[in-house]
């Protein structure tokens, strides 16, 4: 009998039926989870998705990921140098300690600019990097003279160079293209070296968070002490870091004397007197009151006043000079109320991009202070900005798979 006929026209299905059916639904799933499988581990952007849900919880806190230190790989921390045109570049390399996987003919490698200052052991840095390299990828930090110093220049654009050059001649790393991933105060460097023609064809992508776009109007904002944003003014108090920084770098053709004052007044935050105001040449009293913020009102005249040389140094301190001879996808990162550097910059770059038809992603977010994630975040911010974070790391991953 193949059938109970039961209540009319309702049939209860044999027992041998019902259990082909069952292995059939099986089999379907198995096939699913094979092919889900194949898609995560053997394709680089199914790859770029599983590293992409590993390493979000390091950019998001500075605990490590439940999974990576359970079955992440064993990673070492070693250090090394390299020679520069301005001086040797520290260089801390976090790597997998086992062979390269089936799944890649090479390592994906990504460099860090972690701005100014010496950020080698912030813990949010070194958790982010260990993640990376417990991910599988080969991550290095790289520190040069000036930034350790609080300024930036120009010409470490070859440092930045030796050192993406450095990684890509690591074991493993033959023929890899590798990102560049540039926090604050090394986002010049990470597009200058982008648009050098020594590897500019290896750069797979370019990471800019807490960035500047122009170096003349980020003086302007701090002199302005408000930006323009969305149709309106906006006060904007900056913090002290890029006053100290941006004071450190213009001020280096004036005198020691003048130099000092300056330095001074901003390290402190205290008004010179007027009398010692007027007694510094017109060039070092225009550089003084933007970054005092004390002439809101005359700051375009006092931008107007620098010295030539700060003109040309302004410019060349630009990334944007360099966005039309990069060819690498670039993604923007920008803390919505950043207090470093305004968000009005990244919105320029993003402009830029757009007029240049560069390819590019920007995204703003609420849960970060500057490039830090802010503590005690509300889990709504945190759900939001984390699922632009994790598209914006996949899309890098895949990159530079």
């Amino acid at each position: 009998m193949e059938n109970l006929q039961i209540a009319g026209d309702k049939k209860i299905a044999t027992p041998g039926r019902s259990r082909r059916s069952l292995r059939f639904v099986f089999r379907i799933i198995l096939l699913l989870l094979f092919v889900a499988g194949l898609f995560l581990s053997c394709l680089p952007w199914g790859w770029a998705t599983v590293r992409s849900a590993l390493i979000l919880p390091a950019l998001l806190s500075t605990s490590q990921s439940a999974p990576l230190a359970l079955g992440g790989d064993p990673i070492k921390h070693t250090q090394m140098t390299v020679s520069s045109n301005t001086g040797t570049v520290n260089l801390d390399i976090y790597q997998p300690t086992v062979p390269v996987p089936l799944v890649a003919t090479v390592r994906s490698g990504v460099l860090i600019i972690p701005g100014v200052g010496d950020n080698r052991r912030d813990p949010q840095l070194v958790n982010l990097s260990e993640e990376m390299a417990r991910s599988g990828l080969v991550v290095m930090n790289m520190l040069t003279p000036a930034l350790a110093n609080y300024r930036i220049t120009a010409q470490d654009s070859d440092a930045t160079v030796q050192a993406f050059q450095a990684l890509s001649h690591l074991p493993g790393m033959e023929h890899s293209h590798s990102g560049i991933i540039a926090f604050s105060g090394g986002v010049p460097l990470a597009c200058f070296a982008a648009a050098d023609p020594r590897i500019r064809m290896q750069v797979a992508s370019v990471t800019l968070f807490g960035g500047y776009f122009n170096t003349t109007s980020l003086l302007r904002a701090f002199g302005r002490r408000a930006i323009d944003i969305d149709g309106k003014k906006e006060k904007w108090q900056p913090n002290i870091v890029p006053l100290q920084t941006i004071a450190n770098t213009i001020t280096q053709d004036f005198t020691q004397s003048e130099q000092d004052l300056i330095t001074n007044a901003v390290n402190t935050n205290t008004l010179l007197a007027v009398s010692v105001i007027r007694s510094l040449s017109p060039g070092a009293q225009a550089a003084y009151h933007p970054l005092m913020g004390d002439e809101p009102e005359r700051v375009d005249a006092n931008l107007a006043a620098l010295p030539p040389a700060v003109h040309v140094l302004l410019a060349e301190l630009s990334p944007g000079r360099a966005i039309q001879q990069i060819r690498a996808p670039m993604y923007l990162l920008h803390d919505r109320n950043d207090t470093l550097v305004p968000v009005t910059e990244s919105r320029a770059f993003a402009a830029a991009l757009t007029k240049f038809h560069h390819p590019y992603d920007y995204v703003e977010f609420h849960i970060f202070d500057h490039v830090e994630v802010r503590a005690n975040s509300n889990l709504g911010l945190i759900l939001g900005d984390g699922s632009h974070l994790f598209s914006l790391l996949n899309k890098i991953l895949v990159a530079s798979s």
